[in-house]
């Protein structure tokens, strides 16, 4: 994981670093462990890793580290968690199914208390990894989530094999950074999507 986030440091640092200024400091163990106390779950030491690397961004910037997609502090990872995991408690998986797109994968429901969001895009969607996964699917998987998100994509089988994807694409040139009204935007180039979580559906099933 070092030599993945350093790259991405390194990245940042020579391409875009307007992004890189807005990322906290690392998150001590304390603070970790106080996020797995409050939402009952041993987070996977990928996840440490990420976040001893940098606690998220600031709250409220944009464009978000990933694609445009906010990363979440260790402070919003919970308020985002405790929203979720209210409404499991209100049995919203009785009212509102979900889908896997590869079956088996990711459990069929529309929220779970063990999906752990890490990255935000502001209308309640999200990327995390998933604590609980289907009978076929790998105990840390990064899947998408959320209000919009009915049907569900393994982004990978883990956080560092996403990571690895990430910076290997942006090495790669598979960027946009742009001014739109004075704010920045950073989107995917090949193909060119506004929102991360739609590059990644297309890709998924081979749309391009």
């Amino acid at each position: 994981m070092k030599e993945i986030l350093n790259r991405i440091d390194n990245w940042l640092n020579n391409n875009f670093s307007e992004v890189l200024d807005t990322l906290n400091p690392g998150a001590t163990e304390e603070e970790i462990q106080e996020l797995e106390n409050k939402i009952q779950i041993e987070l996977p030491s990928s996840f440490k890793d990420l976040y001893k690397w940098h606690n998220g961004q600031k709250s409220g910037t944009y464009p978000g580290l990933f694609y445009g997609l906010e990363f979440l502090s260790l402070l919003e990872v919970f308020a985002n968690w405790q929203v979720w995991a209210e409404l499991v408690d209100e049995d919203i998986n009785k009212d509102i199914l979900g889908q896997s797109y590869s079956p088996g994968k990711i459990k069929e429901i529309y929220a779970n208390k063990k999906w752990v969001p890490f990255a935000f895009d502001w209308g309640g969607n999200h990327l995390g990894i998933d604590l609980d996964p289907g009978k076929k699917g790998t105990i840390g998987q990064v899947i998408n989530f959320g209000r919009d998100e009915d049907i569900k994509f393994v982004f990978a089988e883990d956080l560092e094999s996403f990571l690895t994807w990430f910076i290997t694409q942006l090495e790669a040139g598979n960027y946009i950074i742009s001014t739109e009204e004075d704010t920045k935007t950073f989107s995917t180039k090949n193909p060119q999507m506004s929102h991360f979580l739609d590059y990644w559906k297309m890709i998924t099933q081979g749309r391009l």
